[in-house]
């Protein structure tokens, strides 16, 4: 998780502790009464679901950033830039490398104003790990956005793009 969702989980505790010393502090533990039961559980409710919802969040905003378009000679990522391939070179082993050395930051790269790149094809990463050991995802030509290709390995990803395996 980034650093500012520490620091959100970390002030949500903190209210809880000033809270849970205010009502100590203002003696409302000598009052018999259901409610502060109820208050207390609805209030670790909101920290626990806070606590998922940032999760859930980070990982779909992973999910965006993992995403990859291709375009003849060319590979976009929102984080890295424009990358130029060499002749030969594997679409998928750049891809691999790139992905491996995502840092997930907030600081994006912009796609240059003065281009005319059509991409042809889109690789969706919903998870990749161990360097590419765990990779699985999609492929979508972007002729054809309503058929997307899955693929659960680097190898099914290579074949799907017609390279070598």
């Amino acid at each position: 998780m980034q650093k500012s969702n520490w620091i959100i989980i970390a002030i949500l505790v903190a209210a809880s502790v000033l809270f849970l010393w205010m009502w100590q502090a203002l003696q409302f533990n000598v009052v018999d009464n259901p409610v502060d039961l109820v208050i207390t559980l609805a209030w670790w409710l909101v920290i626990a679901g806070a606590c998922v919802a940032i999760h859930l969040a980070e990982k779909k905003r992973r999910e965006r950033i993992r995403t990859m378009f291709l375009a003849p000679g060319l590979v976009y990522n929102c984080e890295t830039g424009v990358i130029r391939l060499e002749p030969g070179t594997s679409v998928v082993d750049t891809l691999q490398t790139l992905l491996g050395a995502l840092n997930y930051s907030f600081d994006l790269a912009e796609l240059p104003s003065n281009s005319r790149v059509r991409f042809q094809r889109i690789v969706r990463t919903s998870k990749f790990g161990d360097n590419g050991a765990i990779w699985e995802g999609e492929l979508v030509e972007v002729a054809h956005p309503d058929r997307p290709q899955t693929f659960e390995s680097r190898r099914e990803l290579a074949i799907l793009m017609g390279e070598n395996v």
